[in-house]
């Protein structure tokens, strides 16, 4: 028996005519585009805005949609590069997975824009003064995913270090070094449509923590981004 293979109908169940498949071909090559086209310029907008006036996206990281599981292998990584036995302060908590891989003997903190379940302490890394962390002792700062939103990183190195962190431990999305004009355009587009609150090359990032008094003793990769293990040479 032969397969049909009548062209689809339209709602109202009639073969459509040329005229309406014509129009859902336009539609389907320039009305889907253009309508992304249209969201992606509204957040851009929306997002140079907010960096501007340095204020944090509550809308996405309050969400759970803004807190996606394909950051978990990232974690894993990170929480491979955490000395066992260490007191850890994870600013950017989200999901909180950091404290499943952590290696054993080690106490968690969780820190975030917003409240991730007990024990968090909840501040903006862009908001001074920063928050004092005596009463907790740190020596493992970590960062997945977060400095790309801090407008001064030089000031939260600084800070990690008056604190007395010991060892940071951070994930980064640089910005490629080279770039020509065109290039240089699309990675700022890039990172406003991303939120990104800084447009540094791994190179400035490193210096902002070297001034601080860290340095770099082991790199990995992960997707685009790099992560970091830095240690107080003080």
């Amino acid at each position: 028996m032969k397969t049909a293979t009548n062209p689809p109908e339209s709602a109202s169940g009639d073969t459509p005519s040329p005229a309406y498949r014509a129009m859902r071909y336009v539609w389907r090559r320039t009305g889907r585009p253009g309508l992304g086209a249209l969201r992606r310029t509204a957040r851009v907008a929306r997002n140079v805005v907010m960096k501007r006036l340095s204020r944090p996206d509550y809308a996405r990281w309050t969400s759970p949609r803004g807190l996606e599981e394909s950051w978990d292998e990232r974690t894993r990584q990170i929480a491979k590069l955490v000395p066992a036995g260490a007191r850890v302060i994870e600013f950017g908590a989200g999901r909180r997975q950091l404290e499943r891989f952590l290696p054993l003997g080690c106490t968690y903190t969780p820190s975030d824009l917003v409240d991730r379940g007990p024990g968090t302490i909840v501040c903006d890394l862009n908001h001074r003064p920063l928050p004092v962390l005596s009463h907790l002792a740190p020596e493992v700062g970590v960062f997945g995913g977060v400095l790309e939103y801090l407008r001064d990183v030089p000031g939260l190195a600084q800070w990690l270090a008056d604190t007395g962190v010991r060892t940071c431990v951070a994930s980064f999305d640089p910005v490629p070094s080279g770039l020509g004009i065109v290039d240089r355009y699309r990675e700022s587009i890039r990172r406003a449509n991303n939120g990104y609150m800084n447009a540094l090359t791994e190179d400035q990032l490193l210096r902002a923590f070297e001034a601080a008094g860290f340095v770099c003793v082991e790199r990995r990769t992960w997707t685009r981004q790099i992560i970091l293990r830095l240690v107080s040479r003080r």
